[in-house]
């Protein structure tokens, strides 16, 4: 390569380079305004200033006082006098428990159910349909109700309306009076399922 074919190699480069850079300068220059325009636009912006306010509480004046507060009764009983008012004797409202405790309450109940009504009901059930379990199959059937016991309460849990997970005495015992009927009517159908297919375990 002869040194003028080197020159105008050289010198192609250089001007790539410029080009480049001057590229480069023009954005620079473009990013620069905008972030000028938007101090600038920033700055035209009205400004609140919040002053610190201080109440002086015994400067406060109160002229006139109007009106009727009344507590527990009616303005139209405003002739009482505070010897004529009584509290009505209704029982106290039955107590409120969080959702954990209550699931814990109704556990337990269901358990002592199932461990004292659950054998009778069951072999009442294996008379009715003609069937014979032994011991160790009716134990086995009776855990398996123990198990979904849990499921069941979350569920009726889940259902209830109240507020911030509070469940009253009467909705703790329409959940376990209606889990009850479940596990009633499962063991039925059980039995009823297994006289059909005639696979009564002895």
């Amino acid at each position: 390569m002869s040194y003028y074919d080197a020159w105008n190699q050289y010198m192609e480069q250089m001007q790539r380079i410029i080009e480049k850079q001057s590229e480069q300068l023009n954005r620079l220059e473009k990013r620069l305004d905008q972030v000028e325009k938007d101090l600038e636009s920033q700055q035209q912006k009205p400004t609140t200033n919040v002053e610190k306010i201080e109440y002086k509480f015994d400067q406060l004046k109160i002229e006139t006082l109007e009106g009727t507060l009344n507590i527990g009764f009616t303005p139209g009983n405003s002739g009482m006098g505070v010897e004529d008012f009584s509290i009505p004797q209704e029982p106290f409202p039955p107590k409120l428990t969080t959702g954990d405790s209550v699931k814990e309450k109704i556990m337990q109940e269901l358990n002592q159910y199932v461990a004292k009504e659950g054998p009778p009901q069951l072999q009442s059930l294996m008379r009715e349909y003609g069937q014979q379990y032994d011991e160790t199959y009716q134990q086995f059937i009776l855990q398996d109700v123990h198990k979904q016991l849990g499921d069941r309460i979350t569920h009726y849990m889940n259902q209830s309306s109240a507020p911030n997970g509070v469940v009253d005495e009467n909705h703790k015992n329409d959940i376990v009076t209606k889990i009850k009927q479940e596990i009633s009517q499962s063991l039925r159908h059980f039995v009823e399922n297994q006289s059909r297919k005639g696979d009564g375990a002895s």
